[in-house]
């Protein structure tokens, strides 16, 4: 493919069309000892454009006549695409997240990369993820699901500012500049008494021991998943009976009364122990979701689970579980905050209604002896 010439501004910058039909664009210029110079600054699928190239052109100009460095890099700066960022990125999640293969990854790569791979970061705007959040509803996709997707999104470009692969640019996403969608959490499915003896009478004849193991310990301690899972021996004090919960991003630090059940299961699992983590993988890593058989054997158990929506029984309903029977048995709602970590009161207030009132016999006793 030739090169083409064109002048604006009485500069001239060289056109190349690859055989891809991108076009590379080139600044010519002479330098302090009156040398010819050629740079490419870009290509025109990641936004660089002619009247760009120029200015380019007149920034290494003033610099020559002013004897300072000739600013090529800041051009690299400039055509950062948002793709480059993931890839910084994924380096920095592969050594520091356990899941970065489930949540990073793949979210990456199904939802993210086919809309805004090959755009320059720097060029996104708000609108941009508003528009991303409405494709993704518009799929069909659940607002829990597109929330995340957002926030790895997020979490990409924030990884890109706090190492300065880009500079002068704040996130599009931070401080409500997209509007996220809202998640109902008011109303969530619990197991009955009945129906958890039933699950684990279950997993113990059909000597399901891990499942019956996680199942165990997330229904009597209320912590979410990777709450469990994280779990060392150093966590656990046998003596006190008490399980600590380190902070998360999510959730706060708090400990834990062991119940016998639980009791039970961390004996069998000390005496198997040859790892620091107190329920580890075959290839002892962190287990990072619940083995799917689990939900093959809810959804046969209880009629109707496959389509039950928000009220849908799963691995994380054991949380639920967990919270729901403390308010039902009378426990007061910030007791439940406490045990469950939350941050913040609003996330434990969907289970308020739960909780036995007496308010209307204590203001009989109060208001008929008045």
């Amino acid at each position: 493919m030739a090169y083409t010439n064109s002048r604006k501004y009485g500069s001239t910058i060289q056109h190349y069309k690859k055989k891809s039909g991108d076009i590379s664009f080139y600044i010519t210029y002479k330098d302090e000892n009156n040398k010819l110079k050629r740079i490419k600054v870009g290509d025109k699928s990641k936004g660089i454009t002619e009247s760009y190239c120029f200015q380019k052109r007149n920034e290494i100009l003033t610099k020559i006549r002013l004897g300072e460095d000739i600013p090529i890099k800041s051009s690299k700066r400039k055509s950062f695409i948002f793709e480059k960022a993931f890839e910084h990125y994924l380096e920095w999640a592969k050594e520091n997240k356990k899941t970065w293969k489930h949540n990073d990854y793949q979210v990456y790569h199904k939802h993210l990369a086919p809309i805004l791979a090959n755009k320059l970061l720097t060029s996104l705007k708000p609108k941009d993820f508003e528009d991303l959040k409405q494709i993704k509803l518009k799929e069909g996709y659940k607002p829990k699901t597109v929330l995340g997707i957002l926030g790895t999104a997020r979490q990409i470009i924030n990884y890109a500012i706090r190492n300065e692969l880009i500079k002068n640019y704040s996130n599009p996403i931070s401080n409500g500049k997209v509007k996220l969608p809202k998640i109902d959490n008011a109303k969530v499915g619990f197991l009955r008494k009945e129906q958890t003896d039933e699950l684990l009478n279950f997993l113990q004849n059909r000597k399901q021991k891990l499942l019956y193991r996680l199942t165990v310990l997330l229904l009597h301690t209320g912590a979410r998943f990777n709450e469990v899972t994280s779990l060392t021996w150093n966590d656990i004090n046998f003596l006190n009976r008490l399980i600590y919960f380190k902070p998360t991003k999510d959730g706060n630090s708090r400990y834990v009364y062991i119940s016998d059940k639980v009791f039970e299961v961390l004996e069998e699992l000390r005496d198997e122990s040859n790892s620091h983590l107190i329920i580890p993988s075959r290839d002892n890593e962190q287990i990072t979701q619940m083995p799917r058989q689990w939900q093959i054997i809810i959804d046969e158990m209880i009629k109707g689970n496959k389509t039950a929506g928000k009220y849908k029984i799963t691995p994380h309903s054991l949380r639920h579980t967990h919270a729901s029977w403390m308010a039902l048995g009378g426990v007061d709602i910030l007791q439940i905050k406490e045990q469950l970590g939350h941050k913040k009161i609003d996330m434990t207030l969907r289970y308020a209604h739960l909780i036995p009132s007496q308010r209307h016999e204590l203001t009989k006793n109060i208001f008929n002896a008045a």
